[in-house]
């Protein structure tokens, strides 16, 4: 039982990555998109923003954003999942 227990944890934290490897890449070329279509938008002159070096407000800050969803989410999802594993355990005893 406990065999068949482990198992189903080891495959659960690698669904968990898996998932959270997915949602990061999502949001990462949500990130190019926007962004790319935002400076091109600056650059063409359809906005106006001044100063001229506050355009990178947006793409540095939410670049930012995206390596703490990787540094928490995706390299730390197996963590997380122990850690809700041994919440779930302690309730359980």
């Amino acid at each position: 039982m406990a065999g068949a227990l482990d198992e189903y944890k080891r495959l659960f934290r690698e669904a968990t990555v898996s998932d959270q490897m997915k949602l990061f890449q999502l949001h990462v070329a949500i990130y190019l998109v926007v962004n790319i279509i935002w400076l091109a938008l600056n650059m063409m002159g359809s906005i106006k923003i001044e100063p001229s070096w506050a355009i990178y407000y947006s793409p540095v800050g939410w670049g930012l954003l995206i390596v703490v969803h990787y540094w928490f989410y995706v390299r730390g999802a197996e963590n997380l999942c122990r850690l809700r594993e041994e919440m779930v355990e302690s309730k359980i005893k």
